[in-house]
């Protein structure tokens, strides 16, 4: 388990060879009979585990809130997956074509979708599930909506989710207004009553409008006891670079959330966003340290703990840290690249070593502060592209600039 977890650029039989120095054994462990062990291990366990480490972090009642909410976002993301028979069994892969033939391939995806905490940077629930359509091989595929439905069970009235526009549509608004609050951003298409506040002259910027379930979704609704209209407040959101955003809320009341909130409100889904760079990028899951769906999995809940553990332990260093900020110019934090390594080197020390826990974890935070970040506020940024509007605007001047750069050199 602690090997799956500390996944180790190096080859398999190295990192077994580390680990037994580590502990002093004389003992030899192949690389055959560690996947022998690992094919009996559930990756339930790792989910079990990063569960585990969400509820001692909430047990306490002291978290950031905002106005009163534990504040989640949701979103999805497409994780290319390695290529074998036993992946392809349960993850349909996507046909890469290409007119010349060589190059065609099938590259195998899941679909990983995660309920975050954006403020506390926690995991609630996440899922990796299959990505793809088949003809062939008919397993389920789920979309970001359903696997949006499979998150309720873990919210409550006390939870404000927000959703990008993907996520839009008066079924999940009926279910999630059922347990909890939503928020999320509208595309053009949707609601028709709400269109007018895509209109930057609108003399109307936070409206209450009762709106209707689809003919074809009315009879499912009345089977789960949920309504077939409800009233829904829109807001318009005029960015800095002009652009107008509509979001869409439950949240009827407008003390518990004024016209001005829903601009800052809505950029805190933006942590979710750098959960996902965190997690592919720092922590390389799509380098898989397996050729199976098992390992596919036990990968990706390990991946999910090893965040929600670190979350946890750096918590309160980190509000102390803030509190500082009297003392120094700006806000210092963890720096995740100290945490994760010592997290990473102590994981079998931290599960199953006879050392007082709480002497090991004051030993680890003082080497958490040896290296602290700078958060430096209103910092300039690179722009990010608009995909409906600019997506191609890159593309473009590329191929222009390559086609005039082979003319040249051709001439």
């Amino acid at each position: 388990m602690t090997m799956i977890i500390k996944k180790s650029n190096k080859s398999i039989q190295n990192s077994l060879n580390d680990m037994l120095l580590d502990l002093g054994e004389e003992v030899s462990i192949t690389n055959s009979a560690y996947s022998q062990a690992r094919a009996k291990l559930n990756y339930t366990a790792f989910k079990e585990y990063a569960e585990m480490a969400s509820e001692m972090f909430y047990e306490d009642g002291e978290y950031e809130r905002y106005k009163g909410f534990r504040l989640l976002a949701i979103d999805g993301s497409v994780i290319t997956l390695p290529s074998s028979e036993d992946i392809a069994k349960e993850f349909n892969p996507m046909k890469v074509r290409c007119q010349i033939e060589s190059f065609k391939k099938e590259v195998p995806q899941g679909r990983a979708s995660v309920l975050f905490d954006v403020l506390n940077n926690m995991v609630i629930d996440a899922s990796l599930t299959n990505k793809n359509k088949s003809e062939e091989n008919k397993i389920v595929v789920y979309d970001e909506r359903t696997l949006a439905l499979k998150h309720l069970e873990y919210c409550t009235k006390d939870d404000l989710v927000i959703m990008d526009r993907g996520y839009h549509g008066y079924e999940l608004f009926a279910h999630y207004a059922s347990k909890a609050n939503f928020l999320v951003r509208l595309p053009k298409s949707t609601f028709s009553k709400a269109k007018f506040l895509f209109d930057a002259h609108s003399q109307k910027r936070d409206v209450i409008l009762e709106v209707n379930a689809p003919k074809n979704s009315k009879e499912a609704l009345k089977r789960e006891h949920l309504p077939t209209k409800m009233k829904v407040r829109f807001v318009q959101v005029i960015l800095d670079n002009g652009t107008i955003e509509v979001l869409a809320t439950n949240i009827l009341d407008n003390t518990t959330l004024k016209t001005s909130d829903f601009k800052d409100l809505y950029s805190k889904r933006w942590g979710i966003e750098t959960y996902y760079d965190l997690i592919k990028n720092r922590l390389n899951l799509e380098n898989f340290t397996g050729l199976t769906a098992l390992a596919v999995k036990q990968d990706f809940y390990a991946t999910i703990f090893l965040t929600n553990y670190e979350a946890m332990l750096t918590y309160d260093l980190n509000e102390e840290l803030e509190e500082k900020t009297q003392e120094n110019k700006y806000v210092q934090k963890v720096n995740k690249a100290v945490s994760f390594n010592l997290i990473k080197h102590k994981v079998f020390d931290l599960l199953y070593n006879d050392e007082p826990l709480d002497e090991m974890l004051e030993k680890m935070e003082k080497l958490f502060l040896t290296n602290t970040i700078v958060i430096r506020p209103n910092r300039p940024s690179n722009p990010r592209l608009d995909k409906d509007a600019k997506k191609s605007t890159i593309a473009t001047n590329s191929i222009h600039h390559l086609k005039r750069k082979k003319k040249n050199i051709g001439s």
